[in-house]
């Protein structure tokens, strides 16, 4: 019988025996917990019952002796307070009086008898003790009439004292019964738990065979794969159960991971010449962007310097002093400025103070036809920013966008911070871009700077260079105006000395 069952259990699917090992433990666990639940109701609902009715019992009784207390005090002194608490007394022993158990089936034909003659005694003695309280003492049969409230109440309290006498014996023999049962509950348990704990020995032996032999091997073989070791030979199990089918997968896996990792170590080393030949061409494009800036610095546009030149000789003949003077020092802060800047970062409120000089001079050039102003925080001054950043965006205004307008026109800059990054718009009002040249702007964007003008160009190769999170976008509309918008943050950590741009978009 023994070797069948074996037997048996070993042409078992995984499911089947785990549903078998299931239903046996469930079933061990339902005996237990049904015993265990018919002990709690014997000891908590039955307990619970017998309390209930000794309880109304005793508050019945309880209630009775105060109204007979209440009762005799009114009758000795009939003031208002003695009446609210007789009154008191007699509502409370009602309630307690209706709160007696009264179910024929539930209690017996003894109590439920002991019961009605309770419930009906007392409305007979209320209506007489009503009678008494009513009635004065001098009045004619009114000692005969207090004497049968006595009774009543004396009848009253065999009955009851008779009520509790028959509740507790009931508990009694309630308990009696019972008490053999309870007595060979934890015998019970004892064997249930015996039983419980051989058939799970049984069912564990079962399993703990060939099963935990392949997941031994499965572990092992799977912590040298966590090492890069894939020279373990292969599991080896010969069902085709759910065990074989999870070791020949375990198989194929360890043989498609040895692959994967050899592919993956040759992409890598092909990744990383990649990745070096990247870095390498960023620091040429880099410093190809720096020897721009140092060439423009250099140079900083020898048209314009001629002629505010000429402008500031015509005037000087015109007048004295003051304006030709104001010019001459914002013409040499430029070319301080350009010529001392050796820094790839300055202070904000610096170029700020370059880009005031250079419109200054760039209102006396136009007059009238020439507005300029500067919306940012002086909390923001202190921000580091590419050297040269604002001075070339200006200049690209100013020269394509409102000299070649005849009624002139704006330069607006505004600055502001946006979340960590620094936010800063450039926009005139001057000619403008038709589509087609600002397309070809935003497609050499996309080519990293390549196709831009040097100005233009210089700055969005420096902050897509300088910055983790920088981007340079251009908006134009042709005869309205154009807006530069740059926005960076997040600082790669370069620290090289800087050149400049300022002509051209």
């Amino acid at each position: 019988m023994g070797k069948r069952l074996l037997a048996l259990w070993y042409q078992m699917t995984l499911k089947k025996k785990l549903y078998v090992i299931i239903g046996s433990v469930g079933m061990i666990m339902g005996a237990s917990i049904f015993i265990n639940l018919k002990v709690v109701y014997i000891f908590v609902d039955g307990a619970r019952v017998i309390m209930d009715d000794n309880l109304a019992c005793y508050k019945f009784q309880e209630s009775m002796e105060k109204e007979r207390e209440q009762f005799a005090r009114l009758l000795s002194n009939n003031t208002s307070d003695n009446r609210s608490a007789y009154q008191l007394a007699c509502r409370e022993t009602k309630i307690h009086l209706d709160g007696l158990p009264y179910d024929y089936d539930k209690i017996g034909e003894a109590r439920f008898g002991v019961t009605w003659n309770i419930i009906n005694g007392y409305e007979t003695y209320e209506k007489q003790r009503e009678k008494v309280v009513s009635m004065s003492s001098g009045d004619d049969n009114y000692i005969k009439e207090l004497y049968k409230v006595y009774n009543m109440q004396k009848y009253l309290e065999i009955y009851a004292n008779r009520l509790t006498k028959i509740v507790l014996m009931a508990g009694n023999d309630y308990y009696e019964v019972q008490i053999s049962a309870l007595k060979r509950m934890p015998y019970l348990l004892v064997m249930i738990s015996l039983t419980a704990f051989v058939v799970l020995v049984i069912l564990l032996r079962f399993i703990t065979g060939s099963i935990v032999k392949a997941v031994v091997q499965l572990a092992n073989v799977s912590g040298r794969i966590e090492k890069n070791d894939f020279s373990s030979p292969d599991v080896h199990w010969d069902g085709t159960d759910e065990i074989g089918q999870l070791v020949n997968a375990f198989n194929k896996m360890k043989s498609s991971t040895e692959n994967y990792v050899i592919a993956t170590e040759e992409k890598r080393q092909v990744e990383e010449k990649l990745y070096r030949h990247e870095l390498e061409r960023a620091e040429l494009e880099k410093r190809f962007s720096m020897a721009q800036l140092q060439l423009i610095k250099s140079q900083l546009n020898p048209h314009f310097l001629f002629n505010t030149l000429n402008m500031m000789t015509r005037m000087a003949q015109m007048e004295e002093a003051p304006v030709t003077e104001e010019m001459l020092v914002a013409v040499g802060n430029l070319l301080r400025y350009s010529l001392r800047t050796s820094n790839a970062f300055e202070p904000l409120e610096q170029e700020l103070k370059v880009v005031r000089d250079y419109m200054y001079i760039q209102q006396m050039r136009f007059k009238d036809r020439f507005q300029w102003n500067i919306n940012c925080d002086s909390a923001l001054y202190q921000e580091e920013v590419p050297v040269f950043l604002l001075q070339p965006l200006v200049e690209n205004g100013v020269i394509h966008g409102i000299s070649e307008k005849e009624m002139g026109g704006a330069i607006q800059i505004d600055i502001k911070k946006s979340g960590e990054n620094l936010w800063i718009s450039v926009s005139d009002t001057g000619k403008g871009m038709d589509p087609e040249k600002l397309n070809a702007i935003r497609n050499a964007m996309e080519t990293k700077g390549t196709g831009l003008g040097i100005g233009l160009g210089n700055i969005y190769r420096r902050i897509s260079a300088y910055y983790e999170y920088g981007k340079v976008t251009i908006h134009s509309t042709e005869n309205k105006g154009t807006v530069v918008e740059i926005e960076f943050g997040g600082k790669k950590g370069y620290t090289g000395n800087a050149t400049v741009d300022d002509s051209g978009r």
